[in-house]
């Protein structure tokens, strides 16, 4: 009877987890795993108990010394250009875009507070001169039409 087990049961060790989120890693930068993948195995890699599981992990991933897989033939133009940052003119087009409707709004903001400057300013005016107005009809005699006129008709 043999103490010995197969590798894959025996339980995964710190550095053996961190090897392969490595290894998952550089396969992700290399566009071998998308984001979601990548997220997902690291995610199991650290979870796992024994060596097979992480060996699941990789399994369908090519080795260093395992001769690269045959290459997809290269991407269409159009496809390439969607992976590629956004054009300098698109950018400029953008900020333009959120220009217009910003300087409108600084314009509209500008209104409102010169709306209410001025009747910080004018309505106190204008309550001093309706003031005046009054007290300057209320010191006048009061004379009735038509009474008191020299060879009055009536």
């Amino acid at each position: 009877m043999s103490w010995q087990r197969p590798s894959s049961d025996l339980r995964a060790s710190d550095a053996e987890r961190e090897r392969v989120v490595e290894f998952l890693r550089e396969h992700a930068l290399a566009g071998r795993l998308n984001h979601d993948e990548l997220e997902e195995r690291i995610g199991l890699a650290y979870a796992a108990v024994v060596r097979g599981d992480l060996e699941r992990l990789i399994v369908d991933l090519p080795r260093r010394h395992q001769p690269p897989a045959k290459r997809r033939p290269q991407p269409t133009h159009a496809v390439a250009e969607r992976h590629q940052g956004p054009k300098p003119f698109m950018v400029l087009v953008g900020l333009a875009a959120l220009a217009i409707p910003m300087a409108v709004m600084a314009g509209v903001l500008i209104a409102i507070a010169v709306v209410i400057a001025m009747s910080a300013l004018i309505v106190p005016l204008l309550i001093v001169a309706l003031l005046i107005a009054h007290s300057a009809k209320r010191r006048r005699p009061h004379r009735p039409h038509g009474r008191g006129m020299a060879g009055g008709f009536g």
